[in-house]
């Protein structure tokens, strides 16, 4: 490489402090200043180790969670890898898996398809099929497909790298276990129960005996297993598997560990499906105390648990308290997540919802209609959110007895969840039934 593009690429990693400064991002200016400064004490400073450091900072973005500024660093350290040893070489593509990885934690999820299908087919290519940097970038690939609700993209990856570990690995490697548990988490949200089951029980019976039945892979997939039970409606059985691993993850975690406050949340999911609202409610408050005092209030974690609160205030007719928390959630997230981002749009749609059950049937149809128009735009017209959105815009429509709108929008619900989610799906189901009763009435109405 020419010393005038070497000269260019320290001149822009340089200048990074200051930007960052300038956009208020002072703790990110502080870390890539020490970088800077680490890579001064050395005894030879090159272009390639101070872009190493960079690509080190970026690891510690995302295992932190910093979505935003590990993709902001990452763009930057990609950038540099291809000026300096171009798009194939290993460290490069190795960038390009944490760029991708960073744009799926920020719900930029085009961008992180796009992304990782690169670094799939360059590591088939450089590495082959079976390599186990191969079937990472596969895996995680398939995770990004799930999250844009292309679940059988995901199923045919994930059987893939699964076919491929037993294989090479053998049935009781850890790894070969973690693909199976992602394939029948993929098997739940095809709304293929049975199949997703025997799965699940197959990985926790190996998980049990290879592991240890209180490892935290096994009680993961105990975790997983039930909420293919609550999914099915089988809510006794998730809520008893719930409670175990909710326990098991209190001994080994502490009350206070995210995981554990998954769990609490989890369960108190179940409750809310059997109407035991009370019961939901005091998990819930646990859960966003303890959120707000370890992880702060703009956490995702800590605003998540604020919407599943609402949901259950709803439940019990605490309107105003659903409606105050809703709107918390939502406005924190748009000023810290932005406003496209999946989370913002979910809280976004949840507060139409108690809109909707105050009777504010037009502020509940102006708020769902912009959070659809979003979720359209950046997670697709397929999405399962998008499409629940617009489940929940027919039940706006039915209220304020605009049958007709009602059943043309339903029917378009119906044809997308038969398309990608099946006839058997819950889903699409309780969609089809909610169609025919929308028929009924347009009937009787003499509407043809």
């Amino acid at each position: 490489m020419e010393a005038t593009q070497e000269a260019s690429i320290l001149a822009t990693i340089r200048s990074l402090p200051t930007n960052y400064r300038a956009q208020g991002r002072r703790e990110e200016a502080e870390e890539v200043q020490n970088a800077l400064e680490e890579a001064g004490k050395r005894s030879s400073v090159d272009c390639i180790t101070v872009v190493g450091l960079l690509h080190d900072l970026v690891v510690t973005y995302l295992k932190r969670g910093r979505w935003k500024a590990a993709e902001d660093l990452g763009k930057i350290v990609v950038e540099s890898r291809t000026s300096l040893f171009g798009e194939e070489h290993p460290s490069t593509v190795t960038a390009m898996g944490n760029l991708a990885s960073a744009h799926w934690g920020q719900g930029h999820w085009s961008d992180a398809a796009a992304l990782g299908s690169r670094v799939v087919e360059t590591r088939k290519k450089l590495l082959g099929e079976e390599h186990p940097r191969t079937l990472t970038s596969m895996t995680n690939l398939a995770s990004i497909y799930s999250s844009q609700g292309r679940w059988e993209a995901a199923e045919e990856l994930e059987i893939q790298v699964l076919e491929a570990k037993r294989r090479t690995l053998g049935e009781e490697h850890p790894s070969t276990l973690s693909s199976m548990g992602n394939l029948a988490t993929i098997y739940g949200n095809l709304g293929r129960y049975s199949e997703a089951e025997d799965l699940g029980k197959q990985v926790i019976k190996v998980s049990s005996e290879v592991l240890g039945a209180s490892h935290e892979s096994t009680i993961t997939r105990e975790s997983n297993l039930a909420s293919i039970y609550r999914d099915q409606g089988r809510l006794d059985d998730a809520e008893a598997l719930e409670l175990k691993v909710m326990e098991a993850r209190t001994a080994s975690q502490g009350p206070d560990h995210p995981l554990t406050l998954t769990a609490m949340a989890n369960l108190a999911s179940t409750y809310r499906d059997q109407c035991r609202w009370a019961d939901a409610a005091g998990l819930e408050k646990q859960v966003v105390e303890t959120s707000r005092r370890t992880l702060g209030n703009d956490h995702p974690q800590t605003l998540m648990s604020l919407c599943n609160l609402s949901l259950t205030y709803r439940g019990l007719g605490l309107l105003t308290d659903a409606e105050d928390l809703g709107m918390e959630a939502w406005t924190t997230m748009k000023e810290g997540l932005g406003e496209q981002d999946p989370l913002t749009l979910i809280a976004m749609s949840n507060l139409a919802l108690t809109y909707h059950s105050q009777g504010r049937l037009n502020d509940a149809e102006s708020l769902t209609l912009e959070a659809l128009d979003k979720m359209q735009n950046t997670l697709g017209s397929d999405h399962p959110h998008t499409l629940s959105a617009m489940a929940n815009l027919v039940s706006i429509y039915e209220s304020q007895g605009r049958w007709e709108a009602a059943e043309q929008l339903n029917e378009q619900v119906v044809r997308r969840r038969r398309s990608t989610l099946g006839d058997q799906h819950p889903h699409t189901r309780a969609s089809m039934e909610d169609l025919l009763r929308i028929y009924r009435v347009n009937v009787a109405d003499g509407v043809t």
